[in-house]
């Protein structure tokens, strides 16, 4: 089926990897306009450098995509982020890439504990101005960036789901997104159910096609992450830690 074969994806050779399934020897890292950041990143091609976009599958912890959940200790920002939990031994061959990749022996992972029971990776966009009555789940933490990204600016609302204006290939123009930025939330539950002949393959050109999500997939959810990946150092003494900034998600299946 779509799905299994999605497990075991490894790269449609463009522009998805999944960092589990994947060689790191094929992969470069690259910095982009002023940051220091080194970010994962396809051979160059026609002189320029593109950014990988990553995929992991995993069940929902906590999820604020479509609707932004107010972040920081004073609730003064918004973000859009989801703490997911990977299939244990994916996870370990995806940081194992990860480490190869960014040639590092020790790389800090992004993980946070939910309700004192459920160790997930947490994946985000860059925090936004303040949404006003929003849902404080800001024990998710954040994935630590550089401030050097896009400046976060006016508010989010909390009424109206995010709609995608554009497509997963413009998202990896950059490495971080606002979460004032439009971001895909689509809903494959119906693609993946039907689809169940043994030649067929789930491509990421479909994604356009699928519905949007109105609402966030609920906790034990399966979905597929999209995001970039990247490293940084808080200062010289610090360790070298990994970044993963959201792209997208895909609702696979319900709980």
């Amino acid at each position: 089926s779509a799905l299994q074969k999605l497990v075991t994806f490894a790269t449609d050779g463009a522009y998805v990897i999944n960092p589990a399934r994947q060689d790191p020897c094929s992969m470069v890292t690259t910095t982009f306009g002023q940051s220091i950041n080194p970010v994962l990143s396809w051979a160059p091609r026609s002189g320029q450098m593109v950014r990988v976009i990553c995929m992991s599958l995993g069940f929902v912890f906590t999820c604020n995509v479509v609707f932004p959940a107010s972040f920081g200790k004073q609730g003064t920002q918004s973000v859009k982020s989801i703490l997911f939990g990977p299939v244990r031994a994916e996870w370990e061959r995806t940081v194992g890439f990860f480490g190869s990749a960014f040639k590092q022996d020790s790389l800090g992972v992004p993980t946070f504990t939910a309700s004192q029971r459920y160790v997930g990776i947490s994946i985000r966009m860059f925090p936004s101005e303040v949404a006003p009555a929003l849902p404080d789940v800001s024990f998710i933490g954040a994935t630590p960036t550089k401030r050097s990204g896009k400046k976060a600016g006016g508010s989010t609302s909390a009424k109206v789901p995010s709609v995608p204006s554009r497509s997963l290939l413009e998202m990896h123009d950059k490495t971080t997104w606002s979460t004032n930025d439009d971001v895909g939330a689509w809903d494959g539950t119906e693609y993946f159910k039907r689809n169940k002949e043994p030649s067929m393959k789930f491509s990421f050109d479909v994604l356009h096609t699928l519905p949007r999500l109105t609402a966030d997939p609920n906790f034990g959810d399966t979905v597929m992450v999209l995001y970039s990946a990247s490293t940084y150092r808080w200062d010289n003494m610090a360790g070298t830690s990994l970044s993963l900034n959201l792209y997208g998600i895909v609702l696979v299946s319900r709980k």
